[in-house]
Parts: structure tokens; sequence; C-alpha cells
């Protein structure tokens, strides 16, 4: 079972380590870069949802405690992080705060669906559809912490980030097809193909991204998300799912969700909306790194405790 995650994990590294090599030594323009990542954030992944979506088959939902331990997750966390801002325990830089929420609430889809498509490929379009559940309001609530502080707050401004978000316009698009039932043949059926390039892309494009420097601003906030992310998140996921009942090929669907570092698009959203770009720069550094060796982990302990199986 070693050498299954090993098999899964590891093309997970290389790739990254390709993208940072690429980016420092390849002589590569970073006009180059700033093009696959948008490509990547705006029309692989994006593709790739709405394909996986409407083209999974009919699957049986425990939609009562998938989403209990999702949401229970991500409502836990933002309620002890908001009271932890009230009580200062990240300090008086709100900024700084919503890089650490950001860290910790979300969850980096490119590296989920490279790890399932390794581990278990048949249940990518479960990982999809679960995904998509999460994706939107997880957007909500992180453009709602990082303008709440700013002066002239208002809900239209919030509306206006989210509608022009591509993720969310993915899942929205994804589940509206599978509602009006959208044939899974062209132009579907194309936006697959295009979207295969998304995992590789991605993981690439974030390898090249990776910004040490930005490690060394605010130490201890990076080490907090990182600690709470990568480990005390994933161990409150199976606590809450244990105790909604969710079970079997769910259970590890719902942990790829968990226990992924967070989104690099976090660094976007931090520096369109004034949060603290550096701070979240280097979290997003240091938790990919990390999680190559935590995710391992937390799949072997679960596997070891029979909280689920890999098979």
């Amino acid at each position: 079972m070693v050498g299954l995650i090993a098999d899964a994990v590891l093309p997970i590294a290389w790739i990254l380590a390709l993208g940072f090599g690429l980016k420092r030594y390849a002589g590569i323009d970073d006009v180059v870069w700033r093009g696959l990542e948008k490509i990547s954030y705006w029309v692989l992944m994006p593709s790739l949802l709405v394909a996986v979506i409407i083209q999974a088959p009919e699957i049986a939902i425990p939609w009562g405690s998938l989403l209990g331990s999702l949401y229970g997750v991500l409502g836990l966390l933002t309620l002890f992080l908001l009271v932890g801002w009230w009580a200062r325990l990240f300090g008086s830089n709100y900024a700084s705060f919503t890089s650490v929420y950001q860290g910790v609430i979300r969850f980096n889809t490119f590296i989920s669906l490279a790890l399932m498509a390794g581990l278990r490929p048949d249940l990518l379009p479960h990982l999809g559809i679960s995904a998509a559940t999460i994706i939107v309001v997880i957007n909500i609530a992180c453009v709602s912490v990082m303008t709440a502080n700013r002066p002239g707050f208002a809900v239209g401004h919030v509306l206006k980030e989210l509608a022009r978000n591509p993720l969310i316009l993915a899942c929205i698009l994804g589940g509206v097809g599978r509602a009006l039932g959208v044939p899974s043949g062209f132009p579907i059926s194309g936006m697959a193909l295009v979207g295969q390039a998304a995992l590789p892309m991605g993981v690439l494009c974030l390898g090249a991204g990776l910004q040490w420097r930005a490690v060394r601003a605010g130490i201890g906030l990076a080490s907090f998300s990182v600690v709470t992310q990568l480990l005390i998140k994933p161990l409150l996921f199976f606590s809450i799912a244990a105790l909604v009942g969710l079970t079997g090929d769910w259970l590890l669907v719902g942990l790829l969700l968990m226990c992924v570092s967070t989104a690099p698009s976090s660094f976007i959203l931090a520096r369109q909306l004034g949060g603290d770009a550096p701070l979240m720069a280097g979290i997003v550094a240091i938790q990919t790194v990390l999680a190559i060796a935590t995710v391992p982990l937390v799949l072997w302990f679960a596997e070891r405790m029979n909280w689920m199986s890999l098979i």
C-alpha cells in the first residue's frame, strides 16, 4: 500500500520540481509563466470541472454525511479563526489574518485531482462533484472575509468578485448541464480533452511559482497555517465523518479535499483584494512542499487505523 501511495504522490513531486527548475534555470520569461498560469486557471481547470461533472455516471451520493463532513470542518475552522482574530491570536494586522484564513480554508483542486488520478481514477467523478459542492462556498467565505474589514464593504463587491471566478462558473455550468441532461459528446468531449492538460500544467506552474523568499514573511503565522491545514484539518475531518457516518470511497474523496495544501489562487486573491500577498505566497510555498510528505502520512495513518481502504 505504501507503493500505491508513492506512485500517486511522487509524480506530483517530480512535476513540482520540474516547474521549479525550469523557472530558474531554463531561461523562460516570466511572461510565459504568467500566460500558462492564466490558461490553467481560466481555461484548462474550468474545462476539466465542467467535463467531469457532466460526464460523471449516475452516482449514489450520501449528501447528508458528505456535506455534513465537509461543511462541518470548514464551519468549525472558520469559527475558530474568527474567534482567534477577535482575541488577537493572529496579531493586529487584518490583511495577514486573511492570508492565514485562506491558508486554512482553501484547498488545491489540482493536487486533489492529481492524487485521485493516481490512487483511484474511477473516483475522479466523485471528487469532481464533491469539490463543486464546496468550491463556491469556500470562495464566498474567502472573498467575504477579505473584504469585510475594508471601508465601503458591500455585498455587491463580493458578488462581483464571485461572478468572475472561473472555478465557481465552471461548477455552476457543469451542474446546470448535468441537470439539463447535456450529452457527453462534443463539445463536452472536447472540453474533457482540453482538461487533461489541467493537472500537469497546473502542478508545473505551481512549482514554477514557489517563492521561497516569502516563506520568511510571517514565519509564525505560516507555521500555524501549515500545521492546521495539513494535520489538524484532516484529523478533524475524520472525527466529523465518524459522527455523521461517512464511510467507504466517499471518505477517501473527502480526505483528498481536506488534507492537501491551500490553493495557489489564494495569492492572486490576496493581491487583488488587498491581503498580505507576500505572506500568502510563503504559505502556499511551504504548504505545497510539505504536503508531499504529510499527504502520504495521512493516507497511511488512515488505512492503518482501518478508517478507509485505498483499494
